[in-house]
């Protein structure tokens, strides 16, 4: 593997502590002409990387952050590399490791909370989605109960079951069913809290009971914070968001926002956190992925990380290719948690992504995270 960046291993008092400094100028390759544009990447697509091969450099790669610098000009790109482009300076683009600094000690309260997550929960919420059959939001079109319907109404049991306030944000009417988010409420008692919101996407790209690590993983770990907080009161309104059509164009994050908008809530809105992929581990790596304006807030989030979990975290930017965007372009303190993407499934997009052969204990460490980084933006009692 290649990294960007050198980092440290030090301990203090036996737990480590972690800085929230970071290479501001990220390393380009030699031979990139001063004054170059660049441009993001953000398909992955196989086809699409080919075609983009013969009319580019590669500029940056590291993680899910890859830039590019074309050989012809943008114009002259057809619409379909155009689409899998996002025009980027130089210095936006970053993945690194959070590095170290001594002073910080994990908060007892917050070791209790998250020894309450069961690797056995995220996997049995996961695989309720995955046997659905299924899960792209085509199948809505195809016909009733389909594997995406039958997962919408898993997630809605779900949060009932636990005792949250149940919500359909339905936004788009498909031939035989609805395309909807479903969502689960804890209120803090308060019309004017803050909101801390999770989301996970509930769809897949359509394989026959598959799409485990994408995205079957991201949900069953949303549904196991929202099962362990589900005792706790809180300063905060806390909403839990299974997202549709993540898979077609972000779709159902994007209508979420606008839905947000409409009732006068967005503005409540304090952070958002963003679970995909989470379920497969090579080195214990997890990538935080979000813009330039709220990287100190994710290297915040990695001291988590070294406090509270086993992972070792890397921060991303810029953000692409999942609900987490939405939010970010409404300027909302906003990250990704996601498997480290230089070692990501094999799987990814396939048939043969199921649910044998992923690291639950690994989905486990990242959902602990995001549990501590609510506990360290709301006040939480039993």
């Amino acid at each position: 593997m290649k990294y960007a960046f050198i980092f440290f291993s030090l301990l203090y008092a036996g737990f480590p502590a972690f800085s929230s400094e970071f290479n501001p100028e990220p390393a380009v390759k030699d031979g990139i002409p001063a004054g170059s544009e660049f441009y993001l990447v953000t398909s992955t697509d196989r086809d699409f990387m080919g075609k983009l091969e013969n009319v580019s450099d590669i500029a940056y790669d590291q993680g899910r952050t890859r830039l590019i610098r074309l050989k012809i000009p943008y114009e002259d790109l057809s619409p379909e590399l155009k689409a899998g482009l996002k025009r980027t300076e130089r210095g936006e683009a970053h993945n690194y490791r959070v590095s170290l600094k001594t002073g910080e000690l994990p908060k007892p309260e917050v070791q209790r909370l998250v020894s309450g997550v069961s690797a056995e929960s995220i996997m049995k919420y996961a695989g309720k989605l995955v046997y659905a059959g299924k899960r792209s939001s085509s199948q809505l079109d195809v016909k009733k109960g389909s594997g995406n319907k039958l997962a919408m109404d898993a997630v809605e049991e779900a949060f009932k079951s636990l005792g949250y306030a149940v919500e359909k944000n339905c936004y788009r009417d498909r031939k035989c069913d609805k395309e909807c988010n479903i969502s689960g409420l804890k209120s803090s008692g308060s019309p004017e809290a803050g909101i801390i919101l999770i989301i996970a996407h509930l769809d897949s790209v359509g394989h026959e009971n598959a799409g485990a690590d994408d995205n079957a993983s991201g949900v069953g770990g949303l549904l196991e914070m929202a099962r362990v907080l589900a005792g706790f009161k809180s300063d905060h309104e806390l909403l839990f968001v299974a997202s549709n059509g993540e898979e077609t164009g972000i779709a159902g994050g994007y209508a979420y926002v606008k839905k947000l908008k409409a009732s006068g809530t967005l503005g409540r809105v304090k952070y958002v956190i963003n679970m995909d992929m989470i379920g497969w581990n090579k080195d214990g790596i997890v990538e935080l992925e979000t813009d330039k304006e709220f990287l100190e807030h994710a290297d915040w989030v990695g001291v988590q990380a070294y406090l509270y979990t086993k992972l070792k975290p890397y921060v991303a930017s810029p953000a692409w290719g999942s609900d987490h965007v939405p939010f970010l372009e409404e300027g909302i303190p906003t990250y990704l948690s996601i498997e480290h993407w230089e070692t990501h499934s094999p799987c990814y997009h396939q048939t043969c992504d199921q649910m044998e052969g992923l690291a639950w204990d690994y989905a486990a460490e990242i959902v602990k995270l995001n549990l501590a980084v609510i506990a360290g933006k709301t006040k939480l009692e039993i």
